[in-house]
């Protein structure tokens, strides 16, 4: 699967490098994953073929106006990376020295609770990570945009933490144009009453593994956003942690795919304290041989009383090789829970291409509108 071996990538001097030896401690304890566990029941497993780390290498190319965070080949770049004044925008070794004890909180509680095996591979391989502090009450009008771009086929680990102050608010666009195979990760902590919002656009590449964690402290709110037209091989592991009272998330996602494109989404969301609220909605459309899947869990604790929750998956199928699975899951252990879940498979409607026919719309358009309908 690796084709390389860990002490092949060891830096003596590099100053993470205790940290990664312990993600990949906890990598080999996990073991690769197995078509049998739950996780990657419906995973191609075998597309996951990693190829040689990246070296750090100039970029030339054209990069998005606007403030943005440049990953060149997973290395974050900060001489191409452009930073509103009022955030904080460090490497990962350099912000290990200003900002060490939450960074090391936080790569503990990693460490421990961690089961994707993706997610420490990221920690064990990382290349030059980056740390985003928006400091308190700080609010940004125009949305930052997260750039991935390789110089060839590798296989590349980028990672970014980020932490809002409390009351701060700001919005994340991710996208780029990569080759080869990603495994990225990305941590947000919200304090109190902070909000934020993250995009992931996602450009069609040979494979691509997306880690997000979050965890919201009291009144704050996350929303992620999901959209894709396809890999090879892409993959989103999502787990939020609703910590403190009034916290909120919204996890949704729109997937198109053709070709034998595939993408799987696996959520776990976890109501820890009373009165928070989640929602999460992820639709598919899906032709030729393309597949999808969603696995998802709502888990609430015994002290998250007046929990409300909602996961819903909806999937169009518009060949009859098309394939989707919905795995949508509860784990209840409070009493005083709004909570509920479902998943729809199905095709375009005959009846109803039949009325927009009969009143004189072609099929084609007819078909289209129906999906751009169901996109909506």
């Amino acid at each position: 699967m690796l084709p390389f071996k860990w002490e092949e990538t060891i830096d003596p001097q590099e100053p993470l490098l205790n940290w990664r030896k312990k993600a990949w401690d906890r990598f080999e304890a996990l073991g690769w994953p197995q078509p049998k566990q739950e996780a990657f029941q419906y995973v191609p497993l075998a597309k996951a073929v990693f190829l040689p780390l990246a070296e750090k290498n100039p970029f030339t190319g054209p990069l998005p106006e606007g403030d943005r965070i440049v990953f060149v080949d997973g290395f974050f770049d900060e001489s191409l990376s452009q930073i509103p004044k009022s955030l904080v925008c460090q490497p990962l070794e350099t912000a290990f020295r200003s900002y060490g004890l939450f960074l090391q909180n936080r790569h503990a509680i990693h460490l421990k609770e961690e089961t994707d095996p993706f997610a420490l591979l990221n920690g064990a391989l990382q290349s030059s990570g980056a740390f985003l502090y928006v400091p308190p009450r700080t609010k940004l009008t125009e949305p930052v945009t997260i750039y991935h771009v390789s110089t060839g086929e590798h296989t590349f680990s980028p990672r970014l933490f980020v932490y809002l102050g409390r009351g701060s608010q700001v919005e994340l666009v991710q996208q780029g144009h990569t080759s080869g195979v990603m495994n990225g990760l990305i941590d947000v902590v919200l304090d109190e009453g902070a909000q934020a919002v993250l995009t992931d656009r996602v450009e069609a590449s040979a494979v691509r593994f997306q880690s997000l964690r979050a965890t919201l402290k009291r009144d704050s709110r996350f929303e992620f956003r999901k959209f894709s037209q396809g890999s090879e091989l892409d993959r989103l592991s999502a787990k939020v942690q609703l910590t403190e009272e009034n916290s909120e998330t919204h996890l949704s996602g729109l997937v198109r795919l053709g070709s034998t494109y595939c993408s799987h989404i696996n959520t776990s969301v976890e109501h820890i304290a009373p009165n928070t609220r989640s929602r999460q909605h992820f639709k598919s459309v899906l032709e030729d041989a393309s597949r999808f899947s969603f696995q998802g869990k709502i888990l609430v604790r015994p002290a998250a009383q007046k929990t409300e929750a909602y996961q819903l998956s909806q999937n169009l199928l518009l060949s009859d090789t098309a394939m989707a699975y919905a795995k949508p899951n509860l784990e209840i252990f409070a009493d005083d829970v709004k909570a509920s879940h479902g998943a729809t498979v199905g095709q375009l409607d005959p009846e109803q291409l039949f009325y927009l026919q009969s009143r004189g719309i072609p099929l084609s358009d007819a078909r289209k509108w129906l999906i751009e309908s169901f996109c909506r």
